[in-house]
């Protein structure tokens, strides 16, 4: 999953990553007109339009249809349902984990002013004996 910019952004600050953590797990979704899918997520983009393959389109009259891959656009998407078996929040956290980086703290250089001021310290403390 390659994510740039404005998707990477969108998948870590909104929901967008509760569905990026259910790549590869079978999963329904419904959908605004009423109608549903089941199918095994292949891929969620930034924008969460959703890739499902082995599909199973179930219109608002129950008529089943077998789909070999399915793309639906994030505005037709109503509710995802999550598998009882999955612990969203430990996903989730792993997910938020691995998409963001941790900054290592940067070294700051001492600058001349700071570095005189040290030596008169230490200076001084040898002096007094303090060292």
């Amino acid at each position: 999953m390659d994510l740039k910019g404005k998707e990477k952004f969108h998948s870590v600050n909104y929901l967008i990553g509760l569905a990026q953590c259910l790549i590869g797990r079978n999963t329904l979704i419904d959908l605004q007109n009423e109608a549903s899918v089941a199918g095994t997520i292949v891929d969620v983009d930034g924008f969460m339009n959703v890739t499902t393959e082995n599909v199973v389109y179930i219109d608002q009259l129950g008529r089943q249809y077998l789909l070999d891959s399915l793309v639906i656009y994030a505005k037709y998407i109503r509710y995802l349902h999550i598998p009882k078996d999955m612990n969203i929040k430990s996903s989730f956290e792993d997910y938020i984990n691995s998409m963001t980086r941790k900054k290592k703290p940067a070294e700051k250089k001492l600058t001349f002013r700071q570095k005189r001021s040290m030596l008169n310290n230490f200076a001084t403390m040898v002096e007094n004996n303090m060292v």
